[in-house]
């Protein structure tokens, strides 16, 4: 007699199978929960990385009064001057704005309009006493498309999908000493010469040495006919050696000059 063994065959049930489907179907969820996380983190360390290096970018423009940088027209669209008289708009004829003075056609213009003062005076008379003027506080902000960054957004046609930012620049002479130290009322002798003394070098450091604060902020969305700033702000400070000598539109900081008061 012979016995004939048959071999067991295993398969996976439905049951299984079900189970297995289910959980990978839990998995992919999850990993397409995570992707816009990552993709928007991506993103923002890329838009923090532009900021960074284009803030040290434009301090060292405006600290040095850098005059051969015609190629930031390629960049800049709109530089705007607002103060209590109203807002005054420059904006480059190769962008989209279209309202103010067409001027943005040359880097000296764009960095002399970002290295305007932030307080100017406008000769009227103060009745606080002779010789006083009324301080006029300014506000200057440039729309600015990403100068670094991916070549893709670099042409003409992809001008509108290119990352965008806002800067706020505040140049500002520098003090440094507080005024009760300037007053020479009821001073005689030697402490009067000495008050004397720190007048003249508090004068000479005003007229010589500002203090520059760049804000960038970004990105800068188009709403219309307004545009919505995102994004956290990204201050750069510095100080500024030289005379701020006057350009056809906004000053231009002269390096290496020293002017006696």
């Amino acid at each position: 007699m012979s016995i004939v063994l048959k071999r067991a065959v295993a398969a996976f049930t439905m049951v299984e199978i079900a189970i297995s489907l289910g959980v990978i179907a839990i998995a992919l969820v999850a990993i397409l929960g995570v992707l816009p996380t990552g993709v928007r983190v991506q993103r923002d360390n890329r838009e923090d990385t532009i900021l960074n290096q284009e803030g040290m970018f434009w301090v060292e423009a405006i600290r040095s009064g850098s005059k051969g940088l015609d190629y930031l027209t390629n960049y800049v669209d709109t530089i705007t001057i607002s103060n209590r008289f109203g807002s005054t708009n420059f904006y480059n004829p190769a962008g989209p704005a279209t309202s103010g003075l067409p001027i943005l056609t040359n880097g000296q213009t764009i960095i002399a309009l970002l290295t305007y003062p932030k307080v100017t005076f406008d000769g009227n008379s103060d009745p606080r006493g002779p010789g006083n003027r009324n301080p006029v506080t300014n506000r200057v902000t440039a729309r600015v498309r990403a100068i670094t960054g991916s070549a893709a957004e670099k042409s003409r046609s992809a001008r509108d999908m290119a990352f965008a930012y806002q800067i706020v620049s505040e140049v500002v002479p520098l003090n440094v000493t507080p005024p009760q130290f300037l007053n020479t009322n009821g001073l005689a002798g030697q402490p009067l010469l000495a008050r004397i003394y720190l007048n003249r070098l508090e004068a000479n450091r005003i007229v010589n040495f500002e203090e520059l604060r760049l804000t960038l902020q970004g990105p800068v969305i188009s709403r219309g006919t307004s545009y919505d700033v995102l994004g956290t702000p990204k201050s750069f400070r510095t100080l500024i050696s030289g005379t701020l000598v006057p350009a056809p539109v906004g000053d231009l900081v002269q390096s290496s000059t020293f002017v006696q008061q």
